[in-house]
């Protein structure tokens, strides 16, 4: 394909928000499917987009489109069951999702947080295989507040425990091979970047969706090179998005999460990355 941009994440760190802002530019072209996970399956590993996979995807998908009107409903179901649910997974059926497109200018796009997880070899083999005009951006969160958002979305309970089961249980969860890879931001940014080249990647922090959300849009834009829209008057603009202090985590889990978050703080400054103040002032003195 001519040009593709991807969100790659990180998991739980406002990609569902980017895109929600981003969909209706006319530049920047998505699937139904927001998170397809096929660059992950293919080129780091192939447990990511089973069949079972994709029959649940699409069913949700289409169980949550009786809003829609009637012949948007309509291409989305052909296109679930032609191109989605259609043939084995291979580098032309992943094409073959964004037929769509052809011929339009702009972007294709994909935000699938798993794609973080390729190595600097995939994203090579990924830029000769795909498009020579990859683009990728990396949405990094406070290690601690986005392990927390996980750890709740991956069912786990701090309620009604007692403190050593709590502990046990947190330690459990970061010992998880998965977890702990997503929670690698710097080398998997060293990856995308060795893979596509630093120009071609842009880090970008959670904190701005917060504080600054429009310039973080007109960011984007710069850096895709598509004409800056004016995204004031949408719903989700001012949305804000994990902050409640309910949704702070517990004193115990920040302090099991101190090493990462040095690890990854230090090692995002290093990168020239620009890191909030607050960020450094949750670290452990």
């Amino acid at each position: 394909m001519e040009k593709l941009f991807l969100s790659i994440g990180a998991m739980k760190a406002g990609t569902t928000w980017l895109y929600s802002l981003l969909e209706r530019h006319p530049q920047i072209h998505f699937t139904p499917e927001k998170e397809i996970h096929f660059l992950a399956h293919y080129y780091f590993d192939k447990k990511h987009l089973t069949e079972d996979h994709r029959r649940h995807r699409a069913q949700t998908r289409l169980s949550n489109i009786a809003n829609l009107r009637l012949e948007r409903q309509d291409a989305i179901r052909a296109w679930y069951n032609d191109q989605y649910l259609n043939g084995a997974l291979s580098l032309a059926w992943y094409e073959n999702l964004f037929n769509s497109s052809k011929g339009r200018r702009g972007w294709n796009a994909d935000f699938s947080n798993l794609s973080a997880l390729i190595q600097a070899e995939g994203w090579k083999r990924l830029r000769e295989d795909i498009s020579k005009e990859i683009k990728a951006i990396y949405i990094l969160r406070e290690p601690c507040e986005r392990l927390w958002s996980q750890y709740k979305f991956s069912g786990q309970s701090h309620n009604n425990i007692n403190p050593s089961d709590f502990e046990q249980q947190i330690e459990q969860f970061l010992s998880n091979s998965a977890v702990n890879r997503h929670s690698q931001y710097c080398s998997n940014f060293d990856a995308v970047c060795e893979g596509l080249g630093h120009q071609n990647v842009k880090a970008m922090v959670f904190d701005d969706i917060q504080n600054q959300p429009e310039a973080l849009l007109a960011s984007v834009e710069q850096f895709l090179e598509i004409t800056a829209r004016d995204h004031s008057s949408h719903n989700n603009l001012n949305r804000r998005i994990n902050t409640t202090a309910a949704q702070a985590p517990p004193a115990v889990f920040r302090m099991h999460c101190a090493p990462i978050v040095e690890r990854e703080v230090e090692g995002l400054k290093e990168r020239g990355i620009a890191v909030p103040r607050r960020w450094m002032e949750m670290m452990p003195a």
